[in-house]
């Protein structure tokens, strides 16, 4: 996707894990950190960071593609409002699952409601097969 937005003139910020690289398929990135999970330390919890903000007012996007909006996804939510730009969100984890996989199952309530909440503030919504939207 990023390939082709470039190809048809697009400027696009990205946010991504920090340590990626600066930029990406015509794609400037901005690399966030934040901890890792402690069931699944091959997943950090990307975190909003002073800056953040101010960089998305001087990028001036059209729109705000939020994948899986959970922790900065939500932030990112709030700044695409705050800027007036419409938004897309991603459906990629079925964290309720993953939460019953883990050993938190407690948890799949919760986060079924706080991913219903936060999808349910995006413009559109898009999922990433079949199987995840079934």
């Amino acid at each position: 996707m990023l390939r082709r937005m470039h190809e048809l003139g697009h400027k696009v910020l990205v946010f991504g894990p920090k340590g990626s690289p600066a930029e990406f398929e015509g794609a400037q990135v901005v690399g966030v950190h934040g901890p890792p999970l402690p069931f699944y330390p091959e997943l950090r919890l990307n975190l909003p960071r002073r800056g953040i903000g101010g960089r998305l007012r001087k990028f001036q996007p059209d729109v705000v593609h939020v994948v899986h909006p959970m922790m900065l996804g939500t932030f990112g939510m709030g700044y695409a409002r705050w800027l007036g730009a419409p938004t897309v969100a991603s459906f990629h984890t079925h964290l309720p699952r993953y939460a019953q996989h883990y050993g938190v199952g407690f948890l799949a309530p919760f986060l079924w409601w706080y991913s219903r909440t936060q999808h349910n503030r995006a413009h559109v919504n898009l999922c990433t097969s079949r199987a995840m939207r079934d």
